[in-house]
C-alpha cells in the first residue's frame, strides 16, 4: 500500500524509506528504498544500525506496516498531531472494516485522540528521541511482545502515548499471513515471545487501556467512566468488520472491561537486561 502514502496533490510533508523484506519489481517505488530480508523487528534494527543518522535528521519517524491503507494527507496529519500533543508515542486509529488486533485501536469518531498504555506494532510513531531509547528492545531477537513494554520507558509516562482517532487508516490484510514471508516457521509460538518479553522485563500486561482523551472540541476527556461509556461505539463496527463475529465481541468486551477497571500499568520498567547498541548514540 506504500504507493498511496505519497500519491495525488498537494505536498508529502515527510520523507518515505521503504525498508523491503523481498525484492521490490522495478519501478514499484521512486521512493529510497532498502532491502532488508527476513524479520520486521530485526530488520528495523538493521535499519538504525546502518542509518542511526535518521535519528538526528528528524523529529518524528513512523514505522508503517506495508498493509496500512492510508493517504499523504493522513501520514501529514498524523505527524502534525502528534507534534501538537507532544507525544511521544502514537498510532493512527482503525477504520471498522480493518483486521485488528485490539479493539482500542478501532476509530471512536468522538475524540481527536486518546491517551493509551500500548501503542501496537502495526504502525507506531516515535519522537525520534524516544525511539533512540526503545531501539534496544529491537535487538533483543523478540518479534512481538517489545510494544507491550516499549510506553514504559519514560519517567513521566501520562499523556505521552496515543490513539489519534482524528486520523483514520484501514489495515487490509489478515494478521499473522505474511509470517513465512519473513522467515517464521509454520505454527511458531508467537505467544511465548510475549511472555518471554514481560518475564524478561518482570512487567505485567493486563489490557489495552485507554485512561483519558481528547474531544473533538479539544477538551479533555478524564473519566474512566465516559472513556469506557465512548468505547461501546466500537461495537457499531460489527456491521462492517471482516473479523470473526465471536472474536470481536470478546474483543470490544475487553475492551470496555479495560477502559472502566483496569489498570494502565505505565511505571518505568528497568532497562538493564537490554544491551544498547554501539549505533545509538547517548548524548541527547
Amino acid at each position: 500500500m506504500h504507493a498511496s502514502w505519497t500519491a495525488g496533490t498537494g505536498e508529502a510533508e515527510f520523507d518515505l524509506l521503504v525498508a523491503a523484506y523481498e525484492e521490490l519489481t522495478p519501478g514499484a517505488t521512486d521512493q529510497w528504498s532498502i532491502l532488508l530480508p527476513g524479520r520486521k523487528i530485526a530488520g528495523y534494527n538493521e535499519l538504525f544500525h546502518r542509518y542511526p543518522e535518521l535519528l538526528d535528521r528528524y523529529e518524528y519517524i513512523a514505522l508503517i506496516d506495508d498493509d496500512i491503507k492510508a493517504t499523504k494527507q493522513d501520514i501529514n496529519r498524523l505527524f502534525q498531531i502528534g507534534m501538537a500533543y507532544r507525544l511521544d508515542l502514537f498510532q493512527p486509529a482503525l477504520s471498522w472494516d480493518s483486521y485488528f488486533s485490539y479493539a482500542a485501536t478501532l476509530v471512536i469518531h468522538k475524540f481527536r485522540l486518546r491517551f493509551t498504555n500500548t501503542v501496537e506494532m502495526m504502525c507506531p510513531v516515535f519522537r525520534a528521541k524516544y525511539l533512540r531509547m526503545a531501539l534496544p528492545l529491537f535487538s533483543l531477537g523478540y518479534e512481538t511482545g517489545i510494544d507491550l513494554v516499549w510506553t514504559r520507558l519514560n519517567d513521566d509516562p501520562w499523556f505521552r502515548y496515543a490513539i489519534v482517532d482524528e486520523v483514520v487508516v484501514t489495515h487490509t490484510r489478515v494478521i499473522g499471513t505474511t509470517m513465512g514471508q519473513q522467515g517464521f516457521a509454520p505454527n511458531e509460538p508467537y505467544d511465548r515471545q510475549v511472555e518471554s518479553v514481560l518475564k524478561r522485563f518482570a512487567a505485567e500486561f493486563r489490557g489495552f487501556v485507554t485512561y483519558a482523551g481528547i474531544d473533538k472540541h479539544d477538551r479533555l476527556v478524564s473519566s474512566r467512566y465516559l472513556i469506557g461509556l465512548h468505547s461501546l461505539a466500537t461495537w457499531t463496527a460489527w456491521r462492517r468488520t471482516p473479523v470473526p463475529l465471536t472474536y470481536f465481541v470478546r474483543l470490544v468486551t475487553d475492551y470496555t472491561r479495560h477502559c472502566l477497571v483496569r489498570p494502565t500499568n505505565l511505571h518505568r520498567i528497568p532497562m538493564a537486561n537490554a544491551p544498547r547498541s554501539s549505533a545509538i548514540r547517548t548524548d541527547s
